[in-house]
């Protein structure tokens, strides 16, 4: 008797741990694929060169003042950034429309999947919302903003987990 007890404890106890192991992922599910709270300009050698993405670096150096967002499991983007801009043009940004393209990696290479474009302010100001078609899976996800060409201006910086 005490034997099947030990055992029935030891069963509930593995079957606790397992379920409590299946919330974070089920949960992440229903959140963001990725969300960021800084962005990196192009720049220095970025400047006009493809990356590792396949994404060619816009053609001067940006700067840019904050970016943030998040791509929900769904495909919903969601990107906000300020004042990116052209440091050599007087602090304008030249392109009067942004898109956002979400990189992912998966089996068969790189994917890259972008929204429509969004106006964008002479200072540099956008909002993105759209819905696309994620990639399954996606693995290592970036955001770039990017001109209606495809040249990049600005990209994602993962957030750190604790």
């Amino acid at each position: 008797m005490r034997t099947f007890v030990r055992v029935l404890v030891l069963a509930i106890g593995a079957l606790g741990l397992l379920a409590a192991s299946a919330v974070p992922s089920a949960a992440d599910e229903g959140g963001n694929l990725t969300d960021f709270s800084s962005m990196t300009p192009v720049t220095g050698s970025a400047v006009g060169t493809v990356n590792d993405r396949g994404i060619k670096g816009g053609g001067l150096p940006w700067a840019i003042t904050s970016g943030t967002g998040t791509v929900s499991h769904r495909g919903t983007v969601d990107v906000t950034v300020t004042g990116l801009v052209i440091p050599v043009l007087g602090n304008k940004n030249p392109v009067g429309m942004f898109k956002a393209t979400l990189s992912c990696l998966g089996p068969e290479g790189v994917v890259n999947v972008s929204t429509g474009t969004f106006p964008a302010s002479s200072a540099g100001n956008s909002h993105i919302h759209a819905v696309i078609d994620l990639p399954h899976p996606c693995k290592q996800p970036i955001i770039f903003v990017a001109a209606p060409s495809g040249q990049w201006f600005a990209e994602s910086n993962p957030d750190t987990q604790p």
